[in-house]
């Protein structure tokens, strides 16, 4: 077997005990489970908002998912870290015949997986809602699919930059810090239109929920690609030249 691939049966058997892959299939079945719940209370009135049917399911139900998700990545990221400095073992590493920006790449895909499965399982439950509970010829598939990718991609900043975060710091308590402080300044920021407040990740991914559309803004899309790629090289060269003291 290959290192790359030992590293990853290595970081899939850690993951599993660290708990983040049940806890990020249960913020999945929860977010499923709030749209159900709020769509069945609130059918009457969401319908009568002055907006398309899809735009009603889609940018009306997609807040409160979207802060169980921020708050998922940002426990997810804690905890995938939190083991590996648990008796100094991420120091340790480097005595090992493994690369240890290779283990950063794979918890970083590991969480990206499960953000997606997440994303997908309420994506589902918002496809059974559309189906039985729109106006009949309103539900648009595309729409939907379109906007799932959309909330993904707006995602990718903050668990690129959370994965960072937490790989730096040996006390989980300060990247779960920098977390609800970065959900905290991205919701007083997320409502203007200013370009410059898109280089902040929490802003990114918020921006979808503020929306009176569904349709995926373009501009987001590219800021939200060029952060995850900037926060994902920043850790994997601090992996590599950052040793841990």
């Amino acid at each position: 077997m290959s290192i790359t691939m030992r590293t990853f049966v290595i970081e899939l058997k850690k993951e599993k005990r660290t708990g983040i892959i049940p806890f990020m299939l249960a913020v999945g079945i929860l977010g499923a489970a709030y749209a159900f719940v709020f769509f069945l209370v609130r059918k009457d009135s969401l319908l009568n908002l002055p907006l398309a049917p899809m735009d009603v399911l889609l940018t009306q139900l997609y807040g409160v998912i979207m802060v169980l998700n921020m708050f998922g990545i940002i426990v997810s990221a804690c905890m995938i870290y939190n083991m590996e400095f648990k008796g100094s073992a991420v120091k340790k590493m480097y005595m090992l015949p493994m690369s240890v920006p290779l283990m950063y790449f794979w918890k970083f895909l590991i969480i990206t997986v499960m953000v997606l499965i997440a994303i997908v399982i309420q994506n589902l439950a918002l496809t059974k809602i559309g189906l039985t509970d729109l106006p009949r010829g309103a539900f648009a598939f595309g729409k939907l699919l379109s906007f799932a990718g959309y909330s993904f991609i707006t995602s990718m900043p903050v668990f690129s930059f959370m994965v960072f975060a937490a790989s730096r710091f040996e006390n989980m308590w300060v990247p779960l810090g920098i977390g609800v402080a970065g959900f905290l300044s991205g919701m007083a920021l997320a409502s203007s239109n200013h370009l410059l407040f898109c280089i902040h990740p929490f802003v990114i991914m918020l921006k979808p929920a503020v929306a009176m559309s569904a349709q995926p803004d373009l501009t987001v899309v590219i800021f939200s690609l060029v952060e995850t790629a900037l926060f994902l090289f920043a850790g994997l060269w601090a992996a590599k030249y950052l040793r841990y003291e």
